[in-house]
């Protein structure tokens, strides 16, 4: 999060530069307006360098989340998200839920003589409903003896398992298999990019990605409605494809301040297409105190089947994460070193979506170096 001065910039991809040692804890709180989603996260992360060509790298969250999910129900079984059948009070409005998240990641980074480098990471999180495991790997090569371009080629793979807790109105499992059947998907995604160090004070870089997953990509906890007068569990389409590309630069504007800008853009098959640009400025008060602040504009069109209203298409869903929406995210943080070993960081962030949903997210933490 905090660049150092000019040189800073350019010792990010040069040979020998890791990481230091080091402990940090972190605390998130995350809460929607309307009484929506509220989430407790705190996390540990652990780095430790094996001499200049290893690195290990560990983090572990517990997240409390709970809140409301808006979607449409049948009120006379009652406000729940697995209340569905025919009736004639449809309702669109909140459905509560309480979920606790448990989750780690493992990666180890390996340089090689010429200061290539290897990483390969493994990762698990595990809810009452839904289990994931994912692996990764990447390759970093240098094109150049003086480390100014680099190459870099990564892939994830993720398993994912769905606990649909009431198969009654579900047509995506078999009723018949009792009242919870477990649904899978799987999916990966792979990257290219190229890196380049323009001159002492900036770095600039570019990369393509490709994903895909398949499987159960529905959501047990959002509903529709059916011939105008049954609500039934949401069902998308069982494969998704997506592709796109991110740009991004680094600038030392003085021996103080920082800037960073990106921009991504998303496609998927299923008729999703995304902008985001991200900006940040870092400011160096004075050797113990790092100032930043930026701003993150979003904005995607929605998917085919998204059915706001009754529908009697085949795949429908009334999610808003698959609406036509734009949001700005406005943040700010700050970094305040009481030693060489242990610093405080504060981050607060502002979220404005245009389908009226608002959250704020502050995260506070310590970390130590050792």
């Amino acid at each position: 999060m905090q660049l150092r001065k000019l040189s800073l910039i350019a010792s990010l991809l040069v040979a020998g530069a890791h990481a230091d040692d080091y402990v940090a804890l972190e605390y998130l709180q995350y809460n929607e307006n309307d009484s929506r989603v509220s989430v407790s996260a705190p996390s540990l992360e652990i780095n430790k360098d094996f001499g200049a060509d290893y690195t290990l790298n560990a983090s572990f969250v517990l997240d409390s989340v709970s809140g409301a999910s808006p979607t449409y129900y049948d009120a006379t079984s009652g406000a729940s998200a697995h209340a569905k059948g025919p009736s004639g009070d449809i309702r669109y409005g909140n459905v509560t839920f309480d979920e606790q998240r448990a989750a780690g990641n493992v990666n180890l980074t390996t340089r090689f003589a010429n200061r290539d480098e290897l990483k390969a990471g493994i990762g698990y999180s595990t809810e009452s409903d839904f289990y994931s495991y994912e692996g990764s790997l990447s390759y970093m090569h240098y094109l150049d003896d003086s480390h100014n371009q680099s190459i870099s080629l990564g892939g994830s793979y993720q398993s994912n398992e769905v606990l649909i807790k009431d198969c009654s109105y579900n047509t995506a499992c078999d009723a018949s298999s009792g009242a919870s059947q477990k649904m899978t998907n799987d999916g990966y995604q792979l990257q290219l990019s190229f890196s380049q160090v323009i001159d002492t004070t900036s770095v600039a870089d570019i990369g393509v990605f490709y994903g895909s997953e398949s499987g159960y990509l529905s959501s047990p906890y959002h509903n529709i409605v059916r011939n105008a007068n049954t609500v039934v569990a949401e069902l998308k389409p069982d494969a998704r494809d997506n592709y796109g590309v991110k740009l991004g630069y680094k600038k030392a504007l003085g021996e103080s301040l920082f800037a960073h800008a990106s921009y991504k853009y998303y496609s998927d098959d299923w008729g999703i297409n995304s902008h985001t640009i991200d900006t940040k400025l870092l400011y160096e008060v004075n050797d113990d105190l790092t100032l930043g602040g930026g701003v993150r504009y979003y904005m995607q069109s929605e998917a085919d089947f998204y059915a706001k209203a009754f529908t009697t298409e085949k795949f429908a869903s009334s999610d808003e994460r698959v609406s036509d929406f734009n949001a700005l995210t406005y943040k700010a943080e700050l970094e305040y070193k009481f030693s060489d070993d242990l610093s405080y960081n504060l981050g607060a962030n502002l979220y404005d979506q245009s389908t009226g949903l608002q959250a704020t997210f502050f995260t506070t933490g310590l970390k130590y170096k050792f």
